[in-house]
């Protein structure tokens, strides 16, 4: 299974937008520090400013953030990105013969749902700005 990464790369392109605001900034460049291609950096950029994350100009490779870092928790980023909103998904192609298989979906997708929402509250407390102090930070050590 391929991990999902929509988060981290959205958080990625947002922290660089912020942590380059005087420099030209054309897809290519993002990409090259997200080791991608330009066009899914063009992709996550569209969603980022669908959101009202991000702001650009056509044919100006100046993109700014919408609003100040501080502002934008990682669950803006995440609901702006994520094409599957469930962090976990249940396996429903269970026995309904099986005393287990007939019922685990339904218990399983309680407890998914506890973890969905606190999940969620977690990012609703994180801010980008939180990401861009650390990566100061880190980059200082």
């Amino acid at each position: 299974m391929m991990a999902n990464t929509q988060l981290s790369d959205a958080t990625h392109i947002l922290a660089y937008v912020a942590l380059h605001t005087n420099d030209e900034l054309k897809s290519d460049r993002i990409a090259s520090s997200l080791n991608t291609d330009p066009t899914m950096v063009r992709r996550m950029m569209s969603k980022l400013r669908k959101a009202g994350l991000l702001e650009s100009t056509k044919g100006i490779a100046k993109p700014k953030l919408a609003c100040s870092p501080v502002q934008i928790t990682l669950r803006d980023i995440y609901l702006a990105v994520s094409t599957r909103r469930e962090l976990l998904s249940v396996d429903r192609d269970t026995s309904q013969s099986c005393p287990v298989g007939s019922v685990i979906p339904k218990v399983m997708t309680t407890y998914y749902q506890e973890i969905q929402s606190s999940a969620e509250g977690r990012m609703a407390r994180i801010t980008l700005q939180d990401v861009i102090n650390d990566i100061s930070l880190l980059k200082e050590a």
